[in-house]
C-alpha cells in the first residue's frame, strides 16, 4: 500500500513543482522577443516523392515584447524546391507576446507550396528556415524534419507483337516496367479478349511476379494464336495489372488495354498446267490465311524466256483455300534459235539442247511475281519459281517448229517425186531403144548398137 501511494505521489509532486516555475519562467522574458518556430504540420504524411506537399511553419512569440515585420525564409534543399509561383520569402508582421492564459493564441502559421523529386528514396529530409526582422542582420535559422515515402508505380510499356496471322502459333510477350521510386512486390499480370478471337496456348491469361526493383522490368511470354476464321481487324486486348501498395497497404490495381491486328498477309502456290495453243497455263493458289486482293501475275524479264504480248496478267481477289489459272504466250529462247534450222538438223540439235538442258537446272524454271493487297492495305509482291519439266520444254519446241518442219518435208516429198518420173522416163527410153536395136539385128546380123545411132543422125 505504501508502494502504491508513493507512485501516486510523484507525479503530483512535478506537476505542482512546474506549475509554480511556469510563471517566474514567463516573468523572466517578460522585457524580450523569444521566437519558437516550429513545424506545424504537412500535408500529406508522409510527403510522396513525385508529388507536392503543403508545409506549415507555425511561429510563436513566447517572450514578451511583441516583433515589428518579421520575415520568414526557406532555403530548399534536395529532395525540396518550391512550387513555381512560390516566393521562398513571406512576410509575417507583427507577432504579438504571450498570454499566460493561452500561450499559442499569438502563434501565426507561414506556408509553403513544395515539390519533391520523384527519384527521392523513403526516408526522413531536413528544411531549413530562415527567420528576422526586415532590415536586420541578425538570421536565426531552424532545421525542420519531413518524413518522405516512394512512391509505387507500375506500368505496362511494351507489347512485342502488333500482329497474328489466323491459325498461326505466335508468341506474344508483354513489358512490365517500375516507374516509381519503391520496389514492386507480388504481382499479378492478365490479359482477355472479349471477342474471344485471340487465346492462350499451352497456358492460362495469369502469370506472376514475386519482385521488380526501381528502374527494372519484367517480361511475361504467351504462347497465342488467332482463330482461323477471324475476320481481318484490329482487336481489343484487356489488361490487368495488381499489387500490394505499401503505403496504404492495400491491393492496388492498372486497368488499361492495347490493340492486336489479326490480318495480314498470305502465301501462294504456283504450278505448271497446261501447254497447249501456243500458251502456256499456270495453276495459282492462295494457301495462307488470309484473302488477297487485286492480285496480278507477272513474269519479269529473264535469260531463257521471251513473253509475246503483255507479260502481266490480273487475275483479281483469292481468298485464303481459292485458286486460278493465268497463260502467257512463253517462248523458251533457246527453241526460238532451233527452230529456224531444217528438219534433220532440227533433231539433232533437239538432242543436243536436251543434253544441255539436263546440266542447266534453271533453263526449264519459269520465274514469277505474284503481286498483291494484304487485309492492311500493303501491297506485297512474291516470287516463285515454276519448273515446266523438259518433257513440256520438248513439246513447246516441238509445237514453235511445227510450222518450218512442215515446210521442209513437203519439199522433200516434191524432190522425191521428180527423181521417180525422171527414172520412168529413162526406163522408157531404154526399152524402145532395145526393141529397135534387136529388130534391125534381125534383118541384118551384121547390124551394131552404134549403127542404130548413126541412122538416127541420118
Amino acid at each position: 500500500m505504501n508502494r502504491i501511494m508513493k507512485m501516486i505521489m510523484f507525479p503530483v509532486l512535478i506537476i505542482l513543482l512546474l506549475t509554480a516555475y511556469t510563471p517566474l519562467v514567463y516573468a523572466g522574458l517578460a522585457g524580450s522577443t523569444v521566437l519558437s518556430v516550429s513545424l506545424a504540420n504537412y500535408d500529406p504524411n508522409p510527403a510522396i516523392a513525385g508529388n507536392t506537399v503543403d508545409v506549415r511553419i507555425g511561429i510563436q512569440n513566447i517572450g514578451g515584447s511583441s516583433t515589428n515585420d518579421l520575415m520568414m525564409e526557406v532555403v530548399p534543399a534536395y529532395p525540396f524546391e518550391l512550387v513555381p509561383g512560390q516566393s521562398a520569402v513571406q512576410d509575417v508582421g507583427i507577432v504579438q507576446p504571450y498570454q499566460t492564459s493561452d500561450p499559442t493564441a499569438n502563434m501565426k502559421v507561414v506556408m509553403y507550396h513544395m515539390q519533391i523529386n520523384r527519384n527521392a528514396p523513403a526516408g526522413s529530409y531536413q528544411l531549413k528556415v530562415k527567420y528576422y526582422e526586415a532590415g536586420s542582420t541578425d538570421v536565426t535559422e531552424q532545421i525542420l524534419s519531413l518524413d518522405v515515402k516512394s512512391k509505387e508505380s507500375a506500368e505496362v510499356i511494351h507489347i512485342d507483337q502488333t500482329m497474328l496471322v489466323p491459325g498461326k502459333q505466335s508468341s506474344l510477350k508483354f513489358t512490365i516496367n517500375n516507374v516509381g521510386n519503391a520496389p514492386l512486390r507480388d504481382l499479378t499480370f492478365s490479359w482477355s479478349n472479349d471477342d474471344k478471337i485471340i487465346l492462350p496456348v499451352g497456358s492460362d491469361n495469369t502469370k506472376y511476379i514475386r519482385y521488380i526493383d526501381i528502374g527494372n522490368g519484367s517480361e511475361l511470354e504467351y504462347q497465342v494464336m488467332a482463330d482461323t476464321n477471324a475476320v481481318p481487324g484490329l482487336y481489343k486486348l484487356n489488361l490487368y495489372l495488381t499489387y500490394e501498395d505499401s503505403m496504404s497497404n492495400q491491393t492496388k490495381t492498372i486497368s488499361t488495354f492495347a490493340g492486336v491486328y489479326v490480318g495480314g498477309g498470305t502465301d501462294f502456290d504456283v504450278a505448271f498446267s497446261d501447254n497447249s495453243n501456243s500458251q502456256m497455263s499456270f495453276t495459282v493458289a492462295n494457301i495462307g490465311s488470309n484473302p488477297a486482293n487485286s492480285v496480278s501475275v507477272v513474269i519479269p524479264d529473264q535469260p531463257g524466256w521471251s513473253v509475246s504480248g503483255s507479260n502481266s496478267i490480273i487475275i483479281g481477289n483469292l481468298n485464303k483455300g481459292d485458286y486460278t489459272v493465268a497463260s502467257f504466250k512463253l517462248q523458251s529462247s533457246i527453241s526460238n534459235m532451233t527452230s529456224q534450222n531444217g528438219a534433220a538438223r532440227n533433231n539433232t540439235n533437239f538432242q543436243g539442247r536436251s543434253m544441255q538442258r539436263q546440266t542447266n537446272s534453271s533453263s526449264d524454271t519459269v520465274h514469277m511475281q505474284i503481286a498483291y493487297t494484304d487485309t492492311m492495305g500493303v501491297r506485297n509482291v512474291v516470287d516463285k519459281y515454276v519448273k515446266i519439266g523438259l518433257q513440256n520444254m520438248g513439246a513447246l519446241d516441238g509445237q514453235t517448229a511445227m510450222g518450218r518442219r512442215g515446210a521442209a518435208q513437203q519439199t522433200s516429198v516434191l524432190s522425191d517425186n521428180m527423181l521417180y518420173i525422171f527414172g520412168m522416163v529413162v526406163l522408157v527410153g531404154v526399152v524402145v531403144v532395145h526393141r529397135k536395136y534387136k529388130s534391125r539385128k534381125m534383118i541384118n546380123p551384121d547390124f551394131k548398137m552404134k549403127d542404130l545411132f548413126k541412122h538416127e543422125k541420118k
